[in-house]
This record gives structure tokens, C-alpha cells and sequence, in this order.
């Protein structure tokens, strides 16, 4: 009896320090496996006077392009510095919806596994966002884009009513019809354009089709579907120079556009007039609309949004600076690397130096990278890690 007793004592003791055990491996595995939410991310200074507070100003307007609400207080919580230049992002505090959170996290899973993260121990912040906001099938997966034209027509709540053709444009060589449902909320507004070269015919051929509307988070969101009303990476540019939804971003800015150019009113139409009061009162409702929301994101700062080009821009395009601070290496010694290769100015941003272009400075890296997109604005090859 004495013998079944010890037994007894000694197996509850070994259960429990099995239990004990697999506790402590819980907690440790615990981190790692919430962790998924986490990414380490570096900022390479690209030039002098480029700031700290310049970068994350850059960082929560790429994050809100892409849907995020930049809750003020989460936002806070967001962000881990490790140093002066690397951080930790915390996708689950900057205000995603479940299934875009769950969409960011395939992609950091994805820059994880790259040579880059496992050397630099961290991925750099505009290969990050140029992989996710400026790379079209990813945008399109974050930003829940409908995969047709006419699955996204069955989730408005009205149909448009009016259209108003544009025949002399700044961007597109072809005419276009814009048609739009311009009553209720403004988050329930969108604009159409159908692009084409007999685009006011009766059987009205269709190049393809450019959409624009508000997302929940007070952002534009641009969707691209090609003739037969499929998404597309980027409009065609037999009839466009729209280019990719990136484009648009940067085109649009935070506004849906009036008329850059006079163009006659036709029969059967609504008016230049008539149309630039929809655009006009649209904006009105933007502004009021994104003033009562919670964020961090002070949209009363029209040009802020530059700070998120000019970290596309400067990765894309990189200046001796920024590359001597990623490989880590005296800029005399990237110089020497380099010298075969020609250097360019940015005239929109001129500021930006000598810059070579991205895809030299990768093969030429000490470490192997995700590649990004050939271009952030125009049509080329495109990245796709939900295919």
C-alpha cells in the first residue's frame, strides 16, 4: 500500500513537472508566435536634414493609404525603437481591419524569410512599404479591391446615375466617361471612368475602367480593371499615362480632382458645371468626414502625404547616403562599387542629389533581397506573394 502511495506521489510529481515544463516553453514560444504581428524595420537616411519625425509622418500615411484608422492612442503603442534607425512596427495597433491585418502579416512572414531580414535583422522600411502600398496586387489584396468590375458594382449601395465625358484630359489620350453615384454619405460615393477611343459610341468599346472611392478610414482607395472588367496592375498605356494605383495616389493626392482643363459639355451629359459642384461638394464631405474621426493622422495637413512619397522615392531612386547606409559601408567604398554606373537628379525633388536606380544597388547588395516592383508609378513587372 505504502508502495502504491510513493508511486502515486512520484507520478503526480512528473506530471506536474511536465506540466511546469510545457508551461515554460509556452510562455517563451508565446512572443514568437504573437510576434507574427511584429516586424523590425530600419530607416536608411537617404539625405541631410531627412528626420526621424519625417519618416514616421511618411510611415502613418502609407499605413493610412492602405486602410489603416492610426487610432491615436494604439498608434503610441505602435512603435518600439530599438535605436536611433530601427524600430519595431506593430501591424496590430495601427487600426487594420481583421482581414487586412491578416493580409500585412503574409507579406512581413514573406520579408522575414529573406536574406536581408536574417543579416540586417530588420527589413528596410521602404522595401516594406513599396512591397505592400506601391506594389498593385498587394495594395489590391489590403485594400479588399473587388477581383471584377461587376462583383464591385453588386457591393455599392446604388448604381451610378449621371455621367460627364471628358474629351480633352491631362492624363488619358482617349476620351473618357466618368459616371458616378454622387447622393448619401460620402463613403457610399464613387467615380467610374470607362476609357476608350469610341467611348461615347452606342456599342462604347472599353480600354479599360479606373476606379475611385472612399475607404471607412477617410482615404481614397484606386482600382484599376482592365477591358473585360478584370483587376489590372496598371492601366494601359495605348490610351493613358494613369499608370499603376500608386499613380493615382500620387496624382490624386487626398482630393478627388476638379478639371485641369476646359472641355466641352455635350448633349445628354451633366455639365462641366454640374460636374465640378459633385467634385466640389464631395471634398466638402471628405474633409467633414475624416474631421470627426480618432486617428493620429492630422488630415487638416493637405501636404503631408509628401513625406510617404519621398520614402518610396528615395528607396526606388537611392542617393550614395542611403545606400553607403544600408550595406553598412563608407560611402567612398559604395562610391568605388558604383562607379561604373550612371547617376540621374529627381526633378520633382531635386533636393535628393546624385541617385542611382534600385535595381543596380540590389545586385550589387551584400545580401539578397525581395525584389520590388520595376516601377512604383508606371506598368512593369509586379510582385505577387498571394499567388
Amino acid at each position: 500500500m505504502k508502495k502504491d502511495i510513493n508511486k502515486s506521489v512520484v507520478l503526480l510529481l512528473a506530471i506536474g513537472l511536465l506540466l511546469i515544463g510545457e508551461a515554460c516553453i509556452s510562455d517563451r514560444l508565446r512572443p514568437e508566435l504573437e510576434g507574427r504581428e511584429r516586424i523590425t524595420l530600419q530607416w536608411n537616411k537617404t539625405y541631410e536634414g531627412e528626420s526621424i519625425d519625417q519618416v514616421m509622418l511618411g510611415l502613418q500615411w502609407s499605413l493610412s493609404f492602405l486602410g489603416a484608422h492610426m487610432p491615436t492612442e494604439s498608434w503610441k503603442e505602435a512603435i518600439q525603437f530599438r535605436n536611433e534607425s530601427t524600430f519595431i512596427l506593430d501591424l496590430g495597433k495601427v487600426g487594420f481591419s481583421p482581414t487586412t491585418l491578416n493580409k500585412m502579416i503574409s507579406i512581413s512572414d514573406r520579408l522575414k524569410e529573406s536574406e536581408e531580414y536574417q543579416i540586417q535583422d530588420a527589413i528596410d522600411l521602404s522595401r516594406f512599404l513599396v512591397l505592400s502600398l506601391h506594389s498593385s496586387w498587394h495594395y489590391y489584396e489590403l485594400t479588399q479591391a473587388p477581383k471584377n468590375l461587376s462583383l464591385y458594382l453588386e457591393q455599392q449601395t446604388d448604381v451610378p446615375k449621371d455621367s460627364f465625358p471628358i474629351l480633352v484630359s491631362s492624363i488619358a489620350t482617349a476620351p473618357r466617361l466618368i459616371r458616378y453615384q454622387a447622393e448619401g454619405p460620402v463613403n457610399e460615393r464613387y467615380f467610374i471612368a470607362d476609357e476608350g477611343e469610341d467611348i461615347l459610341s452606342l456599342d462604347k468599346p472599353i480600354d479599360h475602367f479606373e476606379v475611385l472611392d472612399v475607404m471607412p478610414n477617410g482615404q481614397l482607395r484606386f482600382i484599376l480593371y482592365d477591358s473585360v472588367g478584370n483587376l489590372a496592375s496598371a492601366a494601359p498605356l495605348a490610351t493613358t499615362r494613369a499608370g499603376k494605383p500608386s499613380k493615382c495616389l500620387w496624382c490624386h493626392e487626398v482630393n478627388v480632382q476638379p478639371l485641369f482643363q476646359s472641355t466641352p459639355d455635350l448633349t445628354g451629359f451633366v455639365t462641366s458645371q454640374h460636374f465640378l459642384g459633385i467634385v466640389d461638394s464631395t471634398n466638402h464631405l471628405l474633409d467633414a468626414f475624416r474631421a470627426t474621426l480618432p486617428t493620429a493622422l492630422d488630415h487638416s495637413e493637405k501636404q503631408a502625404h509628401t513625406q510617404s512619397e519621398l520614402l518610396y522615392i528615395s528607396f526606388m531612386e537611392p542617393s550614395l547616403i542611403r545606400i553607403a547606409n544600408e550595406w553598412n559601408m563608407a560611402e567612398t567604398d559604395v562610391q568605388e562599387i558604383l562607379k561604373g554606373f550612371p547617376t540621374h537628379t529627381f526633378d520633382e525633388f531635386p533636393f535628393l542629389g546624385e541617385l542611382y536606380h534600385r535595381r543596380w544597388v540590389d545586385s550589387l547588395a551584400p545580401y539578397r533581397s525581395e525584389r520590388p516592383p520595376d516601377s512604383v508609378r508606371e506598368p512593369g513587372w509586379e510582385p505577387n506573394f498571394f499567388r
